[in-house]
């Protein structure tokens, strides 16, 4: 960790932040003919790379979301924000994003799918943005929500389609009241380049955050 921060403060992210956290880790591993579990069982270096990435996954999302509470944050969400900081929106070798999501404890077979968060191109992976999953009818219809990625595609949709009504009742049964899941939000937000149109539908959507969730106050003004 001492490394990792170090490298924070350099500037080094997404993939390369990764790939740096590798040599510092190798080069303890190494200095050591054998690296025994205390049951005696030998550590090979795949479970060292393994480890690597949990740690390292761990770190970052802690830097990337600041304030929130990691532990509120559920597994796919946490993987879809480090996608997005590491690869942005580009499709990957289907084994870096296994990697990945191996990383924040997810089976990444598990999320693709008609209109999942991964889609799967032969060898390749990438994780569509929320307009792009809404055109999939079985997500355009979800009414169940158990991953606040899921509801904040699902919201940023209709902020985008004008549904104020619809936006605030999704809101109020999902995640709207959830600090986290606008942190979540705002971190996604940050992580993607100027001029992203998902990074736009987020920023309009936090922009009108109090209008979507604060009825107490709308209630009091009429």
């Amino acid at each position: 960790r001492q490394k990792l921060e170090q490298f924070w403060a350099e500037g080094i992210r997404g993939a390369d932040f990764f790939m740096s956290a590798i040599g510092p880790a190798v080069e303890a591993f190494g200095k050591y003919a054998r690296v025994e579990k205390l049951s005696g069982e030998q550590v090979a270096v795949a479970e060292l790379l393994a480890y690597v990435r949990q740690v390292v996954s761990e770190f970052a999302l802690e830097r990337i979301l600041q304030a929130a509470e990691l532990g509120g944050v559920d597994l796919a969400t946490r993987f879809y924000l480090l996608y997005r900081w590491t690869y942005n929106h580009a499709r990957v070798h289907f084994d870096e994003a296994r990697k990945l999501a191996q990383g924040v404890g997810v089976e990444l077979t598990s999320l693709w799918g008609p209109g999942g968060l991964v889609e799967k191109q032969q060898e390749y992976v990438r994780v569509p943005g929320p307009l792009e999953r809404a055109r999939e009818e079985r997500f355009a219809r979800k009414v169940h929500f158990t991953t606040m990625v899921d509801a904040l595609h699902y919201a940023a949709w209709l902020w985008n389609e004008n549904q104020g009504q619809r936006l605030k009742e999704h809101l109020a049964t999902t995640y709207g009241a959830n600090e986290a899941f606008w942190q979540v939000a705002q971190a996604i937000a940050e992580v993607l380049p100027d001029g992203d149109k998902e990074r736009q539908l987020l920023q309009g959507l936090l922009a009108g955050r109090r209008g979507y969730t604060d009825t107490g106050r709308q209630d009091r003004l009429l």
